[in-house]
């Protein structure tokens, strides 16, 4: 690639950062000057005219402003990296001006599991409800903004699914902010979403906030499927809570709705998940017979994600009960499941998983060699995941702890 188009590249990349910075500024209401007051507290240095360049796309922040502006407007700092890297979806854009058919493209799209081209035909469609928007007559504003609740819900899901998960909880804010204009089951949804968002970011007490919030709206509307996810939500953040009695009357709760709807799926996983919390309550031999029961339906029905989940569960249960070579078997078989050639048909929360329980399982046997393979794996694992699981936590707690007796010894 030559110079010219490095520029290119570059240019590019600073105008999509640009208008994340903008739109994060008007979002909390502040002026040009106002930042720069704020980013003087946090002890940095950003005049107005700087942060008017970066919002039109002429350079990019020093890391060192992007971390003062991450503070100001209370994101992470990976969110400005994620933001240049969905540049790269931009060439994915569907030919179409028409708002109903970028909905229905980024639908199916997303229903086959091509989130980039999900994300590039909702983007679209918010930009298509943006430009109508801009010459609008005021007794429009009303159906534009169910639009885009609707694009902007779309985009959420795309980005979720595509690990940008910051990016995803400030989209599903905007489709808050557009108050009473949103449809209730868009509401409902937004707001299941966002439980996932939290909780995947490892905030708990908003994911539980948002949970309960939406299973409220769910019953007054009569909502037995979105009712289910709540409470199915709600089971998962009191396991993470180790609340594990709490978490399986959730579950068993959520089933049972879940059985009303048909929806398999989700019954084949609510009931992973009530194996796996018996096992947290060392109910072994009930809760791996459920896991077993539901892992032999999932390879029937051909549902790749629950059978590496359910395996994943198998190994923490064989691992608890000291069946190690029973936990490396299971270890095996979620290699092959939640491995792919294709980084997007990834699971690396599992992968992550099997991984942290192989090095658990390498230092109970003294094993160097596979525990420094299996460290190593870990480490490369956990700059792709933003997601945090339980394991996530203690490994960053290791490595924490690592650091520390290292800055005390040099």
């Amino acid at each position: 690639m030559g110079d010219r188009e490095m520029v290119d590249l570059d240019l590019k990349g600073s105008v999509k950062l640009g208008n994340y910075l903008k739109q994060l500024r008007v979002g909390y209401g502040f002026s040009l000057r106002k930042v720069e007051e704020k980013a003087r507290l946090a002890g940095g240095e950003i005049d107005n005219s700087q942060l008017s360049r970066y919002e039109k796309g002429r350079c990019y922040p020093s890391f060192d402003k992007l971390r003062v502006l991450a503070d100001i407007f209370n994101v992470s700092i990976q969110s400005f990296s994620d933001i240049v890297d969905l540049e790269e979806f931009e060439e994915l854009r569907p030919d179409t001006e028409a708002f109903e058919e970028l909905i229905a493209i980024g639908n199916r799209e997303a229903v086959s599991g091509n989130y980039a081209e999900a994300y590039a035909s909702f983007q679209k469609a918010v930009d298509v409800v943006e430009e109508h928007a801009a010459g609008a007559h005021p007794d429009d504003d009303d159906d534009l903004s169910g639009q885009m609740a609707r694009a902007r819900y779309g985009l959420a899901r795309a980005l979720l699914r595509l690990g940008k998960l910051t990016l995803a909880e400030a989209e599903l804010r905007n489709v808050l902010r557009l108050g009473e204009e949103v449809d209730r089951g868009i509401l409902i949804k937004t707001l299941l979403q966002l439980t996932n968002a939290h909780a995947e970011l490892g905030d708990r007490f908003l994911a539980r906030l948002e949970a309960e919030k939406c299973l409220g709206i769910a019953r007054e509307e009569g909502d037995t499927h979105s009712t289910a996810y709540s409470l199915h939500a709600l089971g998962r953040i009191g396991y993470e809570d180790g609340d594990f009695k709490g978490a399986l009357a959730y579950y068993r709760d959520a089933l049972s709705l879940y059985e009303q709807v048909e929806d398999g799926y989700n019954i084949l996983l609510m009931k992973v998940q009530i194996g796996s919390t018996h096992v947290a309550l060392t109910h072994y031999k009930v809760g791996t017979k459920l896991i077993h029961e539901s892992l032999r339906l999932a390879r029937q029905a051909g549902l790749r994600r629950i059978c590496a989940l359910a395996l994943c569960e198998l190994v923490q249960a064989e691992f608890a009960q000291k069946s190690f070579e029973k936990a490396k078997g299971f270890i095996r078989e979620v290699e092959v499941l939640a491995g792919s050639e294709v980084e997007e048909d990834r699971y690396l929360d599992l992968l992550f998983t099997s991984a942290y329980y192989m090095w658990e399982i390498a230092q109970a046997e003294s094993n160097p060699i596979q525990e420094k393979i299996a460290f190593g794996r870990l480490k490369y694992l956990r700059s792709s995941l933003e997601r945090t699981t339980p394991e996530v936590d203690q490994f960053d707690a290791f490595i924490s702890q690592r650091k520390s007796r290292e800055n005390l010894v040099s």
